[in-house]
Order: structure tokens, then sequence, then C-alpha cells
């Protein structure tokens, strides 16, 4: 009987499958419970049907067993076992992590301190010299491959490589029963914007200098929000590679390290002659840059770059783990269903993210009950490019939205059943990236009928654009968001400059942290940390309305925490706004948000317009 990959599964007499982490083309990896041992594992297993197709797959993986586990190095993934089921699925036992990719951080606008660049410079640099050292090159260093462990408060930063699945063994290196046909070189692998220029040319002389280029790649991308090397296709990103011309990183912040430029003109030397020879080279050059003056210094905890980051397996992407094409939606009709095709108008405004909604794009001259005017004018969208802001901020701009009403509170659960012409609410959440165990925790904190005066909550985009129509209003644009939320003042938060307590806003607090880390502790989570120490009955959504401290001069409540809002905008960088990311822009923060930067006015986030979050909601806005 061929071998089922499903929860309750035995490997090898020991090890027990528990729930799924992630998939993908060739394979899956699994929470797996280690009988002998006692503990949790992650196992990497490719799907039988792969195997049945590429006999060989069964001999690379092995090798990138033996290569990880040769290593040996805090900053690379711990390899336990391998072994095979029947012959024909082969697994590998890991230490089991907790946090989150690298990628996922940078997808969600985060751009590094100069100083936490050089942590991660230390860290990655470091497990690629001791891997060197023993023969191996990795060929597909990324975001991707480098995991940030999330720790308790106060340990400082800490990464893990990843997956040698493409590994190299040099020419002097000895690894048992392996195979220079399993690694030859001559076939393109690796990830385009981060392979090297011999990588891209199918070259057979591939040595570690690939690796120091990669990693380059990631210090340039992590200091300024952007990759030096891009395009539409591979062979428009392969001819940047070659060409190895890029904007110099200063000129896109100018507050680094006037030598920066220079170390990162020789990791992305074209020529491999030309580079760093050794990562322990790159790293003692990088130290050597010194520290700029205004740089914050790295966060004591990472903690997760999305608004729902952190299920109880395993992060959600905040940025695009599958296509993100571009979203053309249809004049909206009142009615059960917010129809979205292809064919008629995108409501996108030119340049500042402003739309220009098909419905209650005109209204009366004051606003209804229960909404605010917030009077049009110019104010500087975003962030100044400084310290660790992150990228998707800036540049700051200048904008010009319309006067406009706006809902004094987001809208509740009473006020969503209420409409009865509006699709009812699922009930569960739904987000990339979540296991099944995931959208069962996390799907307790939807609120429930009976909760008439909280926020309505796991609530999709066309939902919450379909309830706005229902009542002749519309989602707010992102930057008639941030000017209700900031005025023309631009102010840090809602409320002002003070920082944020529980008075001002809900997040998540002494309650929240509590409440969360009891919950979680069963799946054998570290503490879910606090913003502030305050202590109050919501340890989740509080009744909208409930911290009139933090209102607006305008009189607008919660635009920071309880739940993070959904606006009209497609999310595009400032400076890219055709970009045609079919992903929209949330706002404000929630209740289970810990870092005080993400309930900031300018804050802002993509999310899915299908996914539905604990921590995610609306409020409606109308044209004047």
């Amino acid at each position: 009987m061929a071998f089922e990959i499903s929860a309750g599964a035995l490997l090898a007499g020991k090890l027990r499958l528990l729930r799924p982490l992630g998939q993908g083309g060739m394979g899956v990896v699994w929470v797996a419970r280690h009988e002998a041992l006692d503990t949790d594992v992650a196992v990497k297993l490719i799907r039988p049907e792969r195997v049945a197709a590429d006999p060989a797959l069964v001999a690379r993986f092995e090798l990138e067993a033996k290569a990880t586990a040769r290593i040996a190095h805090p900053n690379v993934v711990q390899v336990m076992d391998f072994g095979t089921v029947d012959g024909t699925v082969p697994f590998i036992v890991m230490e089991l992590l907790e946090g989150f990719s690298l990628a996922e951080l940078l997808a969600s606008g985060g751009r590094l301190s100069f100083a936490s660049a050089r942590l991660l410079v230390e860290q990655i640099g470091g497990a690629l010299a001791a891997a060197h050292e023993r023969g191996v090159v990795h060929r597909d260093i990324k975001p991707h491959n480098v995991f940030i462990v999330q720790k308790s408060s106060g340990e400082p930063l800490r990464v893990k490589v990843l997956d040698f699945g493409i590994a190299k063994l040099l020419g002097g290196a000895q690894v048992p029963g392996a195979s220079a046909a399993l690694t030859e070189t001559g076939t393109i692998v690796g990830s385009p914007p981060y392979m090297s220029p011999e990588q891209i040319e199918g070259s057979r002389h591939i040595d570690l200098r690939t690796d120091l280029w990669s990693l380059g790649v990631i210090v340039y991308e992590a200091l300024t929000g952007k990759l030096p090397f891009h395009g539409s296709s591979f062979v428009a990103v392969g001819a940047r590679v070659l060409e190895g011309k890029y904007t110099p990183a200063r000129e896109l912040r100018p507050g680094l390290p006037r030598a920066v430029d220079d170390w990162l003109a020789k990791a992305l030397c074209v020529d491999p002659d030309g580079r760093f020879q050794s990562a322990s080279e790159l790293v003692a050059a990088f130290r050597e840059l010194g520290q700029p003056a205004d740089d914050p210094v790295p966060s004591a905890r990472a903690s997760p770059p999305a608004a729902f980051a952190t299920t109880v397996e395993a992060p959600i992407a905040a940025g695009p783990t599958a296509s993100h094409a571009p979203a053309i939606e249809k004049a909206p009709r009142l009615g059960r269903r917010r129809a979205v095709t292809a064919g008629v108008i995108a409501s996108v405004a030119l340049g500042a993210g402003i739309a220009v909604s098909a419905s209650g794009a005109r209204g009366p001259s004051t606003c209804p009950a229960g909404m605010k005017r917030i009077d049009g004018g110019a104010f500087r969208m975003g962030s100044p490019a400084e310290g660790e802001t992150p990228s998707d901020e800036t540049p700051a701009h200048t904008v010009s939205p319309s006067a406009f009403c706006l809902d004094v509170t987001e809208v509740t659960v009473g006020a969503y059943a209420d409409c009865k012409s509006c699709d009812p609410l699922v009930g569960s959440v739904q987000g990339e990236g979540l296991t099944p165990n995931g959208v069962t925790f996390w799907s307790q904190f939807c609120n429930r009928a009976d909760q008439r005066d909280q926020p309505v909550n796991c609530v999709d985009w066309e939902r919450a654009q379909a309830y706005c129509d229902a009542r002749g209003k519309r989602l707010p644009t992102e930057a008639e968001w941030e000017l209700a939320a900031r005025g023309t003042s631009a102010a840090t938060y809602p409320w002002g400059e003070a920082p944020p307590t529980g008075e001002r806003v809900n997040a998540c607090g002494a309650e929240c942290s509590r409440m969360l880390t009891e919950r979680l502790a069963k799946s054998g989570r570290a503490p879910w940390p606090r913003m502030y120490a305050d202590d109050d009955p919501a340890p989740a959504t509080a009744p909208v309305g409930s911290r009139p401290a933090g209102a607006t001069p305008a009189g607008i409540l919660d635009l920071s925490g309880n739940v993070w809002e959904w606006t009209s905008s497609h999310y595009c960088r400032y400076d890219s706004p055709e970009c045609g990311d079919s992903r929209r822009v949330i706002r404000g923060g929630g209740w289970d948000t810990v870092e005080s930067q993400d309930v900031r006015a300018a804050r802002r986030l993509p999310s899915a317009p299908t996914a539905r979050s604990w921590s995610v909601g609306f409020r409606c806005a109308k044209s004047l």
C-alpha cells in the first residue's frame, strides 16, 4: 500500500505527522512529533508523484540533507535525519523554527536600519563561510531562504539560512554517496533577481563567489527597499544583471554611509575576480563601513511583518506568494454581490492613490448621521526615507483630496447584519499560508452575531465594498484615510504625537498578551509580546468608539487599533502608482498589533482582496 502524506501518518517508526506547514510544486513541509525524542520537528517530504516522474530526486534530496548537516552552523537550519518511506517518499527531518522569512518582511514594505543590515550580513555571511569551508555552494541565496527566528523580547535578531536543495559541491568536497551528476553545472538554477552573472549565463564555473553576489543583492534590497536588477521577464532581469548597472544605494537612501556604494560595487561586480573572494572578507568590509549617526539600533524582538502575520504554525506572507494580476473592476450594482470582472473601469487615482468611485461619487453638501466631514486640501502623504521607515511609505509627497465624509467608527457587526442585500459573513478566516489548524485557531476571534457593537472583522474586500455600496457610500481611498488620520499637519498618530497607550488605542496590551500567550502555548509558541503595559477588559476587539482619547481633531474614532481597515486603493509603491498589483491597502493596525509603528497614520500594508483576517474590518466614506 502506497504511503499517504496525511495527519497521523508514522514515518520511520518514530515521526508522527501532525499538521502541514507549507507546500510547493515539489514537496510539502509538516510539523511532526519525534516520538523517540519527545519533541516537535519539521519534516520536508517530496511528493510521491514527483519521485515517480524523476527518480533522481531521491538522490538529490539525500545530497541536500547531507550537505546541510555537514555545515553545522548556528545560522544554518539544523538537519537531524534523512530517510525514505518504501524507497519512494524521501524526507528530511529539521529543527522546527518559529518566525518568518526575510522575503515576507521586505514584501510588507520593510526596509532595515543599517545596524539590522549589518546583523544580516554577519549572520548570513557566517553561514556561507561555514558552507564554503566545507565545499558547499548554496546557489540560491535569496530572502525566501533567509528565515528570521522569532525570539523573546530582549534577544537580538537571529537568522537561519534554509534550503540547500540546489547546492553545488566544489571539487575537493566529499559527501558520502554524492554524484557529480547531481550537482552538474551548465543548467540554470536559482532565482533570477538574485542570480549572479555566471548563473544567468549557465556557466560551468560556479563557485562560492556566486553566493556572495546574491548576498550583495539582498543587502541592497534590505537597505533601499528595491532590487538592483529587475524586469518583467527572466530575459529582462538577466540583461540587467549582465550589464551590471543599477541605481547607487545612496541615491535612494542618502543617509547611508558614503562607503556603502563602494562595498556594493565590489559585491555586485560582474567579473567574479573583482568581487570579494570570501564570505569572511565580505563581512569584514561591511563592518568597516561605520554606523550612520541617526540610525536606530536593531529591534530586540523580531516582529511579524503583516497585519495578521503569525499563524499558529507559520506566518502569512504579506507579499505576493501567488500571481497578483491587475484587477479591473466593473461598475458596482446594488444587490447581494458586487460583480468584479475584467473589462470596464479601475477606480485608481492618478499619481496619489485617490480613487473616483463609481458609487456615491457625488453626494450632499453635508454628511449623513454617523459620519463626519473631512475638509480636503493639500497634505504630505507618506514618510521621509530615514531610519527604519518602511520603503512603501516613501517618498513623502503632496496630495490634495477633495472634501468627503467618513464614518465616525468602524462598521459594526450589528450594522452589517442589518444590511439585507449584503452577503452574509462567512465567520472564518482565510489567507495565503494559513494551515487548517491556523484557520481553526484564528477563526475563534471572528466577531459573532450577538456582538453587535463590535467591529465587523473576518470580512473580505468585496463584501466590505458591497456593504458601502448598499449604503450609498464607498470605501475610502488610502489618501483620504491618511488625511483623516493625520490631518494637514501630518501628525504621527490620529491623536497627535504622544505614544500609543491603552487609553488611546486598542492594540495588544497586557490582557491581549496574556490571552494569546495562554492559548498559543498549547502549540508550543513563544509568549505573545505586547505594545504597552496597560490592561483593559478587551483582550481582542473592543466595542467601536471605546477609545475617545484616541479621536482625531475632527472626531473620528478608532483609526488606530481595533481592526485594520480596507481601503479602495490598490497596493503600489508611491513612485510606481501603475504597478498593476491586485492587492488592496489596509490601514490602522489591529487589536493584536504589538509594534507602535504599525498604528502610525502613515503605515500601510497589502492584503489580497480575498483574505479574511481576524484583525481586518472597514469603515465607509462618501463624496461631497
